[in-house]
């Protein structure tokens, strides 16, 4: 089997985790490669398993366009769906992962298993019964608004798209997950639902938490995804953000002034990230020594953050500001 390589790319997330702390982006680019190996260092398997975290707005968003994906595979296919199927699907991937954390089975197997960031970091107290309750039924309770509002609001528009109107996307499951190349970088680009019409290709992605601007930076790099992989101009391109939690569908806008500056913003932000390898070398791709990667000065952000055990930040006054 051929040894595999840490190649040099780019994703939205990427540059968000770059912007935000250099350090972070350290540990999920190149901290924790090779971290599965049960002979790696002990600072890169931690890594890794601590890459694997999930706190409960990453469980919801998961959970909930898995959902959803098998609801419009089934509609697609003449196969009946219904809010309570659905429901009792999520419901169950939810116990799932509850179970999977307790039994701490995410020890042995982090990338199959949830390991939960909250009661991990013991932000959930394990003898606090009443707020681990309060914490599930919130989570339970976002899953269920987002599933109620996506079969009243986006299923009924989405009801006559036919199979073979489908774009397919790659999911990080299935392999290499989808992408399309600015230059010679590998741009990551998944779409959670795409489809060719008229001339038309109509994008729209799932979003379980409130409005953001960044959704439309975001919502961007798919028309480009959409102009290099599937041939169309960027006027034939539409973009959709849907907010399941408040039911609101929104439009964003693209055409070749959006694709312009979406282009330059990967390609600088690509340059930046080159500063951190050595020579500059994104064919080698071999980043600068960890403590080149600066900590984030906004302790707000580590709250936030999988890699605390590794950082060795204050914990104590981190969770009382």
């Amino acid at each position: 089997m051929a040894e595999l390589k840490n190649s040099f790319c780019w994703s939205f997330s990427q540059a968000k985790d770059f912007a935000e702390c250099k350090r972070r982006y350290y540990w999920n680019r190149y901290g924790f490669w090779g971290g599965w190996e049960s002979t790696a260092p002990v600072e890169a398997r931690t890594a890794y398993r601590l890459k694997q975290l999930r706190n409960k707005w990453s469980l919801v968003g998961d959970i909930v366009e898995a959902t959803i994906q098998e609801q419009l595979e089934r509609q697609m296919v003449g196969a009946p769906v219904s809010l309570a199927a659905a429901m009792a699907r999520a419901q169950e991937a939810l116990r799932r992962a509850w179970r999977e954390h307790v039994s701490e089975q995410w020890r042995n197997d982090p990338k199959h298993c949830t390991c939960i960031r909250e009661l991990y970091y013991q932000e959930i107290p394990s003898e606090a019964s009443a707020t681990r309750e309060a914490w599930a039924d919130q989570v339970r309770g976002r899953v269920e608004t987002c599933l109620r509002n996506f079969f009243a609001h986006v299923l009924p528009r989405l009801k006559d798209v036919r199979t073979d109107e489908v774009l397919p996307v790659a999911r990080p499951t299935q392999g290499d997950p989808e992408h399309f190349h600015v230059g010679q970088v590998k741009v990551y680009a998944i779409p959670d639902y795409a489809y060719r019409r008229g001339g038309q290709v109509h994008i729209h992605d799932w979003k379980t938490g409130m409005r953001r601007e960044e959704h439309r930076r975001q919502l961007a790099i798919y028309g480009l995804w959409a102009q290099r992989k599937h041939e169309v101009k960027a006027e034939e391109v539409r973009l959709y953000a849907e907010y399941l939690e408040s039911g609101e569908s929104e439009c964003a806008p693209y055409d070749v002034t959006v694709a312009s500056a979406t282009y330059e913003l990967i390609m600088n932000s690509v340059q930046e990230m080159r500063q951190y390898l050595v020579d500059g070398d994104v064919e080698r791709n071999e980043p600068l020594p960890k403590e080149a990667f600066a900590k984030t000065e906004d302790l707000s952000r580590c709250r936030q953050c999988n890699y605390r055990e590794l950082c060795h930040r204050q914990f104590t006054a981190l969770m009382s500001e």
